[in-house]
């Protein structure tokens, strides 16, 4: 009976260690995707949804509500990527609205920059 056990526990033990070294874990060459890292993308298109413009260009507006994530600032620069406004938002509410005035900035070019922690998003703003 002594046998029978230590063979069942030693066939247990083949088993669970041929299933772990049988995972393959990201590696340097190998690198996890977003989507594996995560179990979902954001679409660019929630990002581009949340930001809104008022009808003479002159101020915009992001509504942290409709962003799945914290964000960490957001940016505004010129087509030659010089920044020209910046705020870190991380300590403000998920449920905030920022309003932003771009009368003082260029007008045309400008590319609102949405920074998470992990990745940024661009968003090219209307021209005024």
């Amino acid at each position: 009976m002594q046998k029978l056990i230590s063979f069942v526990f030693g066939a247990y033990l083949m088993v669970s260690t041929f299933n772990v070294m049988a995972i393959d874990p990201p590696t340097k060459t190998k690198k996890a995707a977003a989507m594996e890292s995560f179990g979902y993308e954001i679409p660019s298109a929630t990002f581009r949804d949340a930001v809104f413009q008022s009808d003479d260009n002159q101020q915009v507006f992001i509504d942290f509500d409709e962003i799945p994530v914290n964000l960490k600032s957001i940016q505004i620069m010129d087509s030659e990527g010089k920044e020209l406004y910046k705020q870190t938002v991380y300590e403000l509410s998920v449920s905030s609205l920022l309003e932003i005035d771009l009368s003082a900035f260029p007008q045309t070019g400008l590319v609102l920059e949405i920074q998470t922690f992990t990745d940024s998003r661009f968003i090219q703003l209307g021209d005024k």
